[in-house]
């Protein structure tokens, strides 16, 4: 093992060969080695300092696309060259064809949505230094996406491939996928470390002008805060419109140019397509991003509303979520999915799931991964249904390219599912559950550095309780709140703490007569010009006060125990703002903090159920308890992971069962796969082993 414990990565020059077009050559070497390991030799032109794939042997790759292609799966996803050389050097689109050829020579009928590169290469930057991201500590090796010459070149370069890969793979190619940023997913690069960019002169120039729409003071020679004022929190973990208004400008101004990035992009590839391919962009993790040290906001992805507007992308993605994936558990999604589809942008799950076949088997057992063929079979069967049911679209990726998919009893999964995908292809309506999880953008926008403490538990973490509670959820925008587009009957207001006067009389008049909200952590706490206690009443119908506590974890209370609710919650760490109600009666407290105040609290009006949550973290018995309240089918009444749509109930078992479901009406209750008869509804019981994974039908 090498000492450093990265494995090398050998290359071999050559400086005098010509290679002639439409020849075929043979490369041969020799490899020996004292230990098994893996190698993955390549050929590369470098011409001009652009490393061109030229080919290989036949590898794990394509003996994967030919699994899919036999499992009935045509679209296929890969990494291919952008093909962007300096002014002087002519046009080659050699290497792209090549890759795209390969698949094509696997499976002809293949579909191909190649994934490139939205970035400017080396040259250019070596080129045009002022282009390249400044962190406070150091100069990035990335394009700033403010720096409007270089997007414009990144434009101009996805055009022309677009109309190429139209005129040479007519029939084949569908749709193209730019990438950029942090591993390539139209975040900011290094968002996960310490480093905070935003420095270069690119991003003060359009910070300035952003400033100058806005109409704030002082904009002609503003500049962005400090690294040290950004990790900041000295008001608490919620930036304080009047006194920290530049940073909270900052946060905000970070967003939308991440967004007029991606939308500058897809525009381009509209135009180079004709508008006859699809466009593909991750973007929008909303639910992700609240465990980043510096805050949410470092992320650029909280411009969603903007995005989704666009006429020019058809598919937004992102990978399973990075808690809770694992075997038996539920397997989240990272946006506000229901809201992207709502818009008419497919919603689409990369699946990345780690299957049996990766070969590192020391780290795969280090992050709790490790699994056998069942097991894969298993998470691969609770993802692909759940995108089914959700309407979603996914794909099946094998991150390190080392053959994670390539054995065919994967494949059969996705077989067996064919009859539930027709299903869900002629479903009546689009997935409408009972139980929405709501997130506000300008909210998150106020999040400081360190609010992870607050911030993790409650949107990043709570899916893991919302989806156990044994009912179906979707995950929303607040604009669609707003709008009185969300019709569950129990609605999770996760980040609702930033609200303008428009917004909150929005939410009190399109609200549905006897829907429950649920106020979670400071709803309401945040004016567009100052933070003020007094504002949470409006929208959660409590008088509040502030408390200063060495904890924010809570115990139930015996109204609380009577329905359910854990013996004590949340988290063990001081979280400032941290509210409490103050004129609750003893009847309407669910919870109380250490000091015996009212943490959580229900209350109902002629227009609902509204609960105040101000501990920073639900649980599965309290949504559950609030979703019986709230007149939500309940599926199940133990923790389980569970979708349902058109007749249809996914489910996996997180524990051990026999488990008893109530899918709501009499009759023959079937396993969708094999048309085997399970049980007799509405209630029956079905045995179920830790991580099994079952499609009924019913």
């Amino acid at each position: 093992n090498p000492k450093t414990g990265a494995w090398p990565d050998f290359h071999v020059y050559c400086r005098t060969i010509n290679l002639t077009g439409k020849q075929a050559y043979r490369v041969s070497f020799r490899a020996r080695s004292d230990t098994p390991r893996m190698i993955s030799p390549a050929m590369y032109d470098t011409t001009g300092g652009v490393w061109s794939h030229l080919g290989g042997p036949p590898g794990l790759f394509h003996r994967q696309v030919a699994l899919a292609r036999d499992a009935g799966v045509n679209l296929v996803s890969f990494s291919a060259p952008v093909c962007w050389y300096p002014p002087e050097q002519e046009q080659d689109w050699g290497p792209v064809d090549a890759v795209c050829r390969g698949v094509l020579a696997v499976n002809p009928e293949a579909l191909l949505v190649p994934r490139v590169s939205g970035e400017p290469p080396s040259w250019y930057l070596q080129r045009h230094p002022e282009a390249q991201m400044v962190y406070d500590d150091h100069v990035g090796n990335r394009a700033s996406v403010s720096n409007r010459e270089a997007r414009k070149a990144v434009c101009e370069q996805l055009e022309k491939l677009c109309r190429h890969l139209c005129e040479a793979f007519p029939d084949n190619f569908a749709g193209i996928h730019p990438c950029g940023q942090n591993t390539g997913e139209w975040f900011y690069a290094d968002s996960w470390m310490r480093p905070l960019s935003g420095y270069d002169p690119a991003t003060i120039a359009a910070f300035r002008d952003w400033l100058k729409q806005r109409g704030i003071a002082g904009a002609d020679t503003a500049q962005p805060p400090t690294a040290e004022e950004r990790r900041a929190h000295p008001l608490g973990y919620l930036r304080d419109p009047a006194k920290e208004r530049l940073l909270v400008e900052f946060a905000r101004f970070q967003q939308q140019e991440m967004a007029d990035h991606v939308c500058a992009m897809a525009a381009a590839c509209r135009k180079g397509t004709g508008g006859e391919k699809l466009v593909v962009f991750f973007y929008g993790y909303y639910f992700e991003f609240p465990p980043l040290s510096n805050g949410a906001p470092t992320s650029g992805h909280y411009a969603m509303e903007k995005v989704m507007s666009s006429r020019d992308i058809d598919i937004l993605c992102s990978p399973i979520s990075y808690t809770d994936r694992q075997w038996a558990q539920s397997g989240p999604c990272m946006s506000a999915a229901e809201s992207v589809k709502r818009a008419g942008i497919l919603w689409l799950n990369e699946d990345d799931t780690r299957t049996y076949l990766d070969p590192r088997q020391q780290e795969a057992a280090q992050e709790g991964t490790r699994v056998d063929l069942k097991q894969t079979q298993q998470l691969m069967l609770r993802n692909t249904a759940q995108a089914a049911l959700r309407g979603f679209g996914t794909w099946w990726m094998d991150l390190p390219g080392q053959g994670w998919f390539s054995d065919p009893e994967i494949w059969k999964e996705q077989v067996l599912l064919k009859p539930v995908e027709e299903a869900m292809l002629a479903r009546t309506k689009t997935f409408t559950p009972d139980i929405a999880a709501i997130v506000g953008e300008d909210s998150m926008c106020h999040l400081t550095g360190g609010s992870a403490v607050a911030a993790r538990p409650l949107i990043y973490e709570g899916r893991a309780a919302i989806g156990r509670c044994g009912a179906p959820y979707g995950q929303y925008a607040l604009v669609d709140a707003t709008a009185g587009r969300i019709p569950a009957r129990l609605q999770l207001f996760l980040a609702a703490w930033s609200l303008t006067p428009q917004q909150r009389a929005d939410l009190q008049r399109n609200r549905a007569q006897g829907t429950t909200r649920v106020w979670c952590w400071a709803p309401g706490y945040l004016l567009p010009d100052r933070a003020d206690v007094a504002a949470m009443t409006q929208m959660t119908g409590f008088r509040h006060r502030l408390v200063d506590l060495p904890t924010a974890e809570v115990t139930a209370t015996a109204e609380g125990q009577k329905l359910g609710l854990a013996a004590m919650w949340g988290p063990t760490v001081p979280i400032q703002p941290l509210f409490a109600v103050t004129d609750a009666r003893p009847e309407e407290v669910l919870a109380t903090y250490s000091d015996g105040s009212a943490a959580v609290a229900m209350r109902r009006s002629a227009a609902g159920l509204d609960v105040f949550v101000g501990v920073p973290m639900l649980t599965p018995e309290l949504v559950r308890a609030l979703a019986r309240l709230s007149g939500v089918h309940l599926y199940a009444e133990t923790d389980v992971t569970l979708w349902a749509a058109e007749g249809h109930l996914s489910l996996h078992a997180v524990s051990d069962g026999p488990l008893t479901l109530d899918v709501g009406k009499a009759g023959p209750v079937f396993d969708a796969l094999d048309g085997k008869q399970v049980g007799v509804g509405p209630r029956f019981v079905l045995p179920v082993s830790k991580g099994d994974s079952r499609v009924l039908r019913f």
